[in-house]
């Protein structure tokens, strides 16, 4: 089956609302091996709407729309339904959807405003579908030989209105899905060890997605590739081919993988952050339960912190300077110290805008990794704005963590964005 979404409001095409509602349509529909054809986003302009509407009928079996079933002379939705369906008849008012809306604004202790009558109209070949959860039933209707389904565009009122009408009546497909996430190399080369594997005709399915330099293959197989058995071989050997970048499946995250590592070895960590300013301490505590490995942070900002809180030499701050190899390895050795941690990783950089020079632009950092037996430091430069220097310094030092404890032997092997020299 093939499924195309339409979302409708001014505040879409202007930018001053994203669009989630078709990513949570999208992968719902995917969920049950429909396969989404188009998006389209139009303003609250009825021509626009309807011509929108016959398109999407004539490229899908399916069209569900978001938004416009509000009460006010800018929710045209069901206009521009009518005019698809291009039987030249009005909409009608539905008695049971005004018994209901009556019944909404009384259990309320109100009265319907005379506005509200609106919700209650429907082109005649129409069904008005029940909302529980707002004032705005739904449609459903048939346009060309496409089933139309109308949705309220709020997602408390849309997902369950989703689960209910539009679920029947797709295809009970089996299906089974998985996901690894990796970190420190970018997608063109992660899915080009992929090989064979990303054919878009292959059972299981692999696709690869990249969202905050985190890099994830997404697994789907389908009739005799659906079973657990089938997508857990996908998925590790998809580890392997990864490795020593994939970090874990499903909803574990780069700080969650980290955990586990330190967990099943029954050891602690410490995180000591100058230009990231807590940042992937921040991570780390998101992650519930993480008193159990995680000792705490400091946030040595200052080349003063660096040197009373960390134990920072102020010799080796006058010979290097805070951005350093030197400071990294010793601002993580005395996190260890200051923490009583067996693990701790040091951020140390320039995130700029400012502060760069010749020899240390803007965007380098250097990342220090101390453990029993272990010592090390990672120089790297990262290309873009203030925010994502932070993130993907934070996430490296995460990621190298727990590589230094999970697997040592690939400590060493290149992050994109990496610099060899160590100045």
């Amino acid at each position: 089956m093939k499924a195309a979404i339409l979302s409708i409001g001014d505040e879409l095409t202007l930018g001053q609302t994203q669009d989630t509602n078709s990513r949570w349509l999208a992968g719902r529909l995917a969920d049950r091996g429909v396969r989404c054809v188009e998006f389209r986003i139009v303003p609250d302009e009825l021509s626009a709407q309807a011509r929108a509407l016959r398109a999407l009928a004539d490229a899908a079996e399916i069209v569900l729309v978001t938004g416009g079933l509000g009460p006010t002379d800018d929710d045209l939705t069901r206009d521009a339904l009518r005019e698809a369906i291009g039987d030249g008849a009005p909409l009608v008012l539905d008695q049971p959807s005004l018994a209901a809306l009556d019944r909404w604004f009384k259990d309320r202790g109100r009265a319907m405003p005379e506005i509200n009558k609106r919700q209650a109209m429907r082109p005649t070949t129409a069904e008005c579908l029940t909302n529980d959860a707002g004032t705005a039933p739904g449609l459903r209707a048939k346009v060309g030989k496409a089933i139309v389904v109308c949705l309220p565009g709020p997602p408390r009122e849309m997902e369950p209105m989703y689960a209910r009408f539009v679920e029947p009546l797709l295809p009970r497909l089996e299906m089974s899905t998985g996901v690894v996430h990796s970190f420190g190399q970018g997608e063109s080369f992660l899915a080009e060890r992929l090989g064979d594997r990303m054919h878009r005709d292959r059972n299981p399915l692999v696709g690869t997605t990249a969202s905050g330099s985190v890099v994830s293959a997404r697994v789907r197989g389908t009739g005799a590739q659906a079973s657990v058995q089938a997508i857990d071989q996908e998925l590790a050997e998809i580890e392997r081919i990864w490795r020593p970048y994939a970090f874990a499946r499903g909803a574990v995250t780069l700080a969650g993988s980290l955990g586990q590592a330190l967990q099943a070895r029954g050891l602690t960590m410490a995180l000591a952050e100058s230009c990231t300013g807590g940042l992937a301490g921040s991570l780390v505590t998101a992650e519930s339960g993480s008193s159990a490995w995680f000792r705490g942070g400091v946030m040595s900002y200052a080349n003063e912190a660096k040197r009373d809180l960390c134990g920072v030499a102020q010799s080796t701050l006058d010979a290097h300077g805070a951005v350093s190899a030197p400071v990294a390895l010793e601002l993580a050795r005395g996190a260890c110290v200051a923490l009583q941690a067996d693990w701790a990783a040091s951020i140390t950089g320039v995130a700029g805008p400012g502060g760069g020079s010749d020899a240390k632009p803007v965007g380098s950092v250097f990342i220090g990794v101390v453990g029993p037996s272990f010592e090390a430091v990672r120089r790297f430069r990262y290309p873009g704005e203030r925010a994502i220097v932070r993130d993907r310094a934070a996430k490296s030092a995460l990621a190298l963590l727990r590589l230094a404890i999970a697997d040592r032997d690939h400590f060493t092997a290149p992050f994109i964005w990496e610099v060899k020299d160590h100045a």
